[in-house]
């Protein structure tokens, strides 16, 4: 049965004894607006399909709407589905990571501060006040966190090759013997130009609502570099270099294809960055061929990682602030 919620009036000979929409039938699905996101219980709901965007995410306002996933018993989980579009899903996942971190950080030193960060115009990192940060746009830095591109094609071939092939040179002329097996240091500047020169290559899927602040990583990057202590102060990243990858544009979850997000492992990679990035950030730049049949335009291109150090501290990186 397909019930349309769309009235005060119609919720109320809608409800049951209890006050919760009544199941008719085994299988019932309700269609509504704020009504449904505020103000009715439903039992045994197992299916969630939710769009609502607005422009601003304030935190407060989409955790009310977050009670879909408010208690129930463990059991359903198994067959609990969430449906929704990337934007909407990378809003909920900022707010989720920095609300873990936060929680994290007090229960480990409850005297050490957050620090709450911002981009301003000038590229520099600067301290901001909490009460100006928009969750759903943010950045949580905290040891080995990762950031990257996801959801993206890559431009034309006669675009890409001159790029890819001007970072290949700039790398060989950094490191001539070729052994790419360990990271080795490079000047933040160079990192911050392979960046620049990877954003012409790569062309998010915007359709999609797939994004990528390109400006944000590069002032992560120059943040988590600054923060180093010690060891005369060089504003020096670590660069690790992969070749010859072949990882398809989307992988297959289930029923569907989504794009693929991890072109460096934890088995691999990660164990590299866990034993190098103690004191300094990471830059992975992951040589992919590029190949048509594995969904991309034919091109080789670099794929970026950035992977910051065990030692810094935690962090929330507002990309945009409240005036």
């Amino acid at each position: 049965m397909i019930t349309k919620v769309n009235s005060e009036r119609q919720v109320e000979e809608l409800l049951d004894n209890e006050g919760q929409l009544r199941l008719r039938t085994p299988l019932n699905i309700f269609i509504g607006g704020q009504i449904l996101d505020r103000g009715v219980t439903i039992s045994n709901l197992i299916g969630f399909f939710y769009g609502r965007r607005p422009r601003v995410y304030q935190q407060d306002t989409v955790l009310q709407h977050s009670r879909m996933f408010g208690f129930r018993p463990i059991e359903d989980l198994a067959v609990t589905r969430f449906y929704t579009e990337p934007q909407i899903y990378d809003a909920m996942r900022r707010m989720h990571e920095s609300d873990v971190a936060l929680r994290d950080a007090i229960e480990r030193n409850p005297e050490q501060p957050v620090v709450f960060i911002q981009r301003d115009d000038s590229g520099r990192v600067i301290p901001c006040s909490p009460n100006k940060i928009l969750v759903s746009n943010t950045t949580t830095l905290r040891p080995f966190k990762r950031i990257l591109p996801v959801g993206f094609q890559t431009d034309y071939a006669t675009r890409v090759r001159p790029i890819v092939d001007s970072i290949d040179q700039t790398i060989a002329r950094l490191h001539p013997s070729a052994d790419f097996q360990v990271p080795f240091q490079v000047p933040l500047e160079v990192g911050i130009d392979m960046l620049n020169s990877i954003e012409q290559t790569l062309v998010m899927a915007h359709d999609e609502g797939y994004d990528f602040d390109w400006d944000a990583a590069r002032a992560v990057l120059n943040h988590l570099t600054n923060s180093v202590t010690g060891q005369g102060n060089q504003r020096n990243i670590w660069l690790l270099v992969r070749r010859d990858r072949n990882l398809s544009r989307r992988v297959a979850t289930g029923s569907h294809a989504v794009f693929s997000d991890a072109p460096d492992t934890t088995r691999t990679e990660g164990v590299v960055a866990q034993q190098f990035a103690t004191d300094r950030p990471m830059l992975m730049l992951i040589r992919q061929n590029g190949l048509e049949d594995r969904g991309w335009r034919g091109t080789p291109f670099y794929w970026p990682v950035i992977v910051a150090q065990q030692n810094t501290r935690t962090a929330i990186f507002a990309h945009e602030t409240t005036p």
